[in-house]
């Protein structure tokens, strides 16, 4: 017997449109350019991404976190015969810059101001991307990111249904 996979998902739709959402918002906002922008595999986003190109120093992503059969968005359903129900997902969604060894005081300054510009950034783009309806859907809280590895960001987490 051959199985035939689909080379399309509705994980997959919703992931990779929402990681075009950010991609968008960020234009949108004005913030500084990304080295990279888009979906990254695997169970951690690796900062592999955020440098490489010239000045430019930073990456946001999009990546599938977990995803389990659920009736209420972001809660697994453990009863038996769950395979019946629809599936739920958690995305994280994140961006990271460069950040200085030995930063001065106004470079403090300038991070922090850009770090929580980035939050706002990403949270815009989970709320106004129709890929994620709203109205089934659950943001977590902005976890900060760094600066170890020299690199300052975060990252926060949308659950939502998938029918």
């Amino acid at each position: 017997m051959t199985v035939e996979l689909s080379t399309t998902s509705k994980v997959a739709t919703i992931v990779e449109a929402l990681a075009d959402c950010l991609c968008q918002q960020v234009a949108a906002d004005g913030l500084p350019e990304l080295c990279y922008c888009g979906v990254m595999p695997g169970a951690v986003a690796v900062a592999d991404r955020i440098g490489d190109c010239g000045t430019v120093c930073g990456m946001a992503w999009v990546r599938l976190e977990q995803m389990y059969p659920s009736t209420i968005v972001g809660l697994p359903a453990v009863d038996p015969g769950n395979c019946g129900k629809a599936l739920s997902i958690d995305i994280e969604v994140g961006i990271l810059r460069c950040f200085p060894t030995e930063p001065t005081d106004q470079e403090l300054i300038e991070a922090t101001e850009l770090q929580l510009a980035e939050a706002e950034t990403m949270y815009r783009a989970i709320a106004c991307c129709p890929a994620i309806p709203m109205m089934d859907s659950v943001v977590s809280p902005y976890v900060p990111l760094g600066p170890e590895g020299d690199t300052l960001g975060g990252s926060m987490m949308v659950s939502t249904m998938v029918y």
